[in-house]
């Protein structure tokens, strides 16, 4: 019983150590597990991850825009809007795919779940590069 205190406060340090370690992508992703686990409703689960991406991404693009100086400002937008337009190409051709897919199947909601789940990732993807090159 002496040896397990120790160690249930070393766990405890261990955990909440991670526990601020956690960016908003580890916590966003999080969730995002945890309510696929219920195996219920899972297209909401996939829209509301997405939106929290698309929200995250809008705030640490103000946050970086208005924090770096003018030359990488000027870098960064035109980088993101090469992203953008690959956003729109991507996002369009799984819209398509979604679309043929409807009209042979009978699971629409599977279909835009996983739709909207691969545009969260590409997102996702996008932060992720945000948060590498501007030590975010």
């Amino acid at each position: 019983m002496r040896n397990l205190i120790p160690i249930l406060a070393i766990f405890g340090c261990a955990t909440s150590y991670a526990q601020q370690q956690a960016t908003p992508l580890d916590i966003i992703e999080a969730r995002y597990q945890q309510c696929l686990a219920k195996s219920s409703n899972m297209y909401n689960c996939a829209a509301v991850y997405y939106r929290e991406l698309d929200s995250t991404l809008s705030a640490t693009m103000q946050q970086l825009y208005a924090h770096l100086d003018a030359t990488r400002t000027s870098k960064l937008q035109s980088e993101q809007f090469t992203w953008e337009e690959k956003k729109d190409a991507y996002f369009k051709k799984i819209d398509e795919r979604v679309e043929k897919l409807h009209k042979s199947t009978m699971q629409g909601l599977d279909d835009d779940m996983i739709s909207t789940d691969n545009k969260a990732a590409f997102l996702k993807e996008r932060l992720s590069e945000l948060y590498r090159e501007y030590e975010i």
